[in-house]
């Protein structure tokens, strides 16, 4: 890793940590600068402005998320409850980074190019991760796909939309709180269950 890779992942921490906790409208460029004992000019060096760095830190932390999956993928194993970790961890970044996320979706309709390009990528990398996962089932003889990505969207729809259900029924259309975050988990795991048995339905028909 160049000098350079190792004070972009210095900065993209840093920012992390100074984002996660205070949210991005309480953190300053030159609060990261001061925590690195860098210049603002090296940070304005690999970031432009404070958007940039944003959508650089979403990224990343995104990005460990479906890092700490793939990790489990290739170890194999039972495809539900890989299915079901991903869940979990989902969950579990949104709730350790849970200021980064509120912020974001409160923002969505007023988003920076570069974080709306980074949201695009990621939910492909998403669909990619469920692919795979599916895959798994299928190489095990356990459940029978006949398209996978759009089965695999599908399902991510299936999340994404229960998520919006849920909280129009707790009459909160913003974000969730942490422990409604708990309920939804809950939920989803449940509808998770019947879908992949509907899968496995397809095989024995």
């Amino acid at each position: 890793m160049g000098n350079a890779d190792v004070k972009r992942i210095k900065i993209l921490e840093a920012a992390t940590r100074r984002f996660a906790h205070f949210g991005m409208a309480k953190t300053t460029m030159s609060e990261i600068a001061k925590d690195l004992n860098f210049s603002k000019a090296l940070l304005y060096y690999y970031f432009p402005d404070k958007n940039s760095l944003y959508s650089a830190v979403f990224e990343y932390v995104i990005d460990k998320m479906i890092e700490d999956i793939e990790d489990v993928i290739a170890k194999g194993g039972d495809f539900e409850e890989i299915m079901m970790y991903s869940i979990d961890m989902r969950v579990k970044i949104i709730n350790q980074y849970y200021n980064l996320f509120e912020y974001t979706m409160k923002m969505v309709k007023e988003l920076p190019d570069e974080l709306e390009q980074v949201f695009k990528e990621s939910y492909l990398r998403e669909v990619e991760i469920i692919e795979k996962i599916l895959n798994i089932g299928i190489d095990a003889g356990e459940i029978q796909v006949e398209d996978i990505n759009e089965t695999a969207r599908i399902l991510l729809y299936s999340l994404f939309g229960m998520r919006m259900g849920i909280l129009k029924d707790m009459k909160n259309m913003l974000f969730p709180t942490k422990e409604e975050f708990d309920h939804i988990l809950s939920l989803q795991k449940k509808m998770m269950k019947i879908f992949l048995n509907g899968l496995r339905f397809q095989l024995v028909k």
